[in-house]
């Protein structure tokens, strides 16, 4: 039978105080935190729900299958269960005054004045962020010019970034520059001040992510190294992806202060003041008002997949209704699924043109959203895609032709500046089902959505596609993955 709330939190304060405990964490050793909580009776159950990181992970950790390096791992686990300051320092995290189930109104009492206000009106506008980022997605595409959009959708495409027809994801080539040169915009310039909370008296947080780190974290929040897109071409049924390296926070320094600074002037205290929302009271924005100059900040890539089954009693799709707790953007949205930064999946020696590799990319996705298993997040091996599953069956399945993958092009978030390879993976119903057998109702990245009572997938019709882009809060990734694909959908059915 679980531990009630006041029972687990006791048990875990007599664990806290065991010798053995202080040795694992003075050894910054996660596993042996883990086994140690387990020995005593804390359930990888409970400290799953208390930390937010998947069972499946927590195994590897204990198991020694993966050694856990990122600094918000840490701070996930410590502060999830509430250690006290001692292990914290023994884990090299800066102590709390309290554990995680403190609210933020009651830490206020402990700052100063100047300092709690100012969190509490950055906090405010986070909180109106995410309560508005549909509304908001909308006043930023209203920024810029119809013909720089992708219509009904908040994506912005330059000339050249929607080829005519999908081009088959072989014959989408990417490069990887020897050297990605310095952006000027970073979000650390003085335009972004006001959108900088003070994380003591007279001294502002230094960067967005900091304050996001420490006053709202969310689930997923590593500074993962990324790609960095710095041209895209295409034409005749090819294309060529340009690309640099980046960090996942030098994203989330501009992107997230651009929208962060759009809600401080659009939304009011109960509702949208859509008036307000001009060039004139932005700042920040004006610093990358040309969002294809690519040299002048840092676009972090995505790619976001609309997943049809093929049937003859009827095509559909699936879609993630993505957390606003569990992710850094469009929590609370639809998305289609999966959906995720294109990133390498390990640090360690290896070929590097295996994760410079969008079908890698999008099945270590399909691993991880559809099937629940952990995220290849660079702490881990290379990943042998021949023979280690889900990937050998994707790949069969593939090489067959029983699943066709297509790019239908690439644009950019209006709100917060973050690009996206907007691609289609047709499934042969037998395939989907038999690699999807397992298909999970929720992932770290939010809920499976369904349209109906029995959790149907969508259906690929023209009126499901018209209800969801007009009537539901979709991603712009997502939309224009259904805008695209349904204008497409008699190449895509072939």
């Amino acid at each position: 039978m679980p531990l009630d709330e006041a029972a687990l939190r006791e048990l875990l304060e007599g664990v806290f105080a065991r010798p053995e405990m202080e040795e694992a964490c003075e050894r910054r050793d996660l596993g042996a935190v883990i086994r140690v909580l387990n020995k005593y009776g804390v359930s990888q159950g409970s400290i799953s729900v208390l930390t937010g990181i998947a069972q499946g992970r927590l195994s590897e950790y204990k198991n020694g299958k993966r050694i856990p390096t990122a600094h918000t791992t840490f701070e996930s686990m410590a502060a999830g269960l509430g250690m006290p300051t001692n292990l914290r320092r023994a884990l090299g995290l800066a102590p709390v005054n309290e554990p995680n189930w403190v609210d933020h109104a009651s830490r206020e009492k402990s700052l100063p004045a100047d300092v709690a206000t100012s969190q509490g009106e950055w906090l405010h506008t986070r909180s109106r962020l995410n309560e508005h980022r549909s509304d908001l997605t909308r006043l930023a595409r209203d920024l810029y010019p119809s013909n720089a959009r992708l219509e009904g959708t908040a994506i912005l495409m330059a000339d050249g970034w929607r080829p005519e027809e999908p081009i088959e994801l072989d014959a989408l080539k990417l490069s990887l520059a020897d050297t990605t040169p310095h952006p000027p915009v970073t979000g650390k310039q003085g335009e972004t001040n006001p959108l900088r909370p003070l994380v003591s008296t007279g001294k502002r947080y230094d960067s967005y992510h900091r304050a996001m780190r420490d006053l709202a974290s969310p689930r997923l929040f590593e500074n993962r190294v990324c790609y960095r897109l710095l041209d895209f071409e295409q034409s005749a049924g090819e294309g060529q992806l340009s690309l640099g390296l980046m960090r996942y926070f030098d994203m989330i320094d501009v992107g997230e202060s651009l929208a962060h600074e759009l809600a401080s002037v659009a939304v009011g205290r109960d509702n949208l003041t859509p008036h307000r929302a001009t060039w004139a009271n932005l700042p920040f924005r004006r610093l990358v008002r040309d969002p294809f100059a690519l040299q002048n900040y840092p676009l972090l890539i995505s790619i976001s997949t609309m997943t049809i089954r093929r049937s003859n009693a009827g095509d559909t799709f699936v879609m993630l209704r993505r957390g606003v707790e569990r992710v850094a953007i469009a929590g609370g949205m639809l998305s289609v699924m999966p959906t995720g930064v294109f990133q390498p999946a390990s640090l360690l020696p290896g070929d590097p043109y295996q994760d410079l590799n969008l079908w890698n990319n999008m099945m270590r996705e399909y691993s991880e959203e559809f099937l629940g298993n952990p995220e290849h997040d660079g702490s881990g091996d290379p990943i042998d895609y021949d023979n280690q599953e889900p990937f050998r069956s994707l790949n069969r399945a593939r090489d067959a032709g029983k699943i066709r993958t297509l790019c239908l092009g690439v644009g950019i978030d209006a709100l917060n500046m973050v690009g996206d390879v907007f691609t289609v993976a047709v499934f042969d119903a037998d395939v989907f089902d038999d690699i999807f057998r397992d298909l999970v109702e929720d992932n770290e990245e939010g809920s499976v959505a369904s349209s109906g009572n029995n959790r149907e997938h969508f259906a690929f019709d023209e009126q499901t596609i018209t209800h969801l882009l007009e009537n539901e809060p979709i991603a712009p990734s997502g939309a224009a993955c259904l805008t695209l694909a349904w204008h497409h959908r008699s190449v895509l059915l072939r």
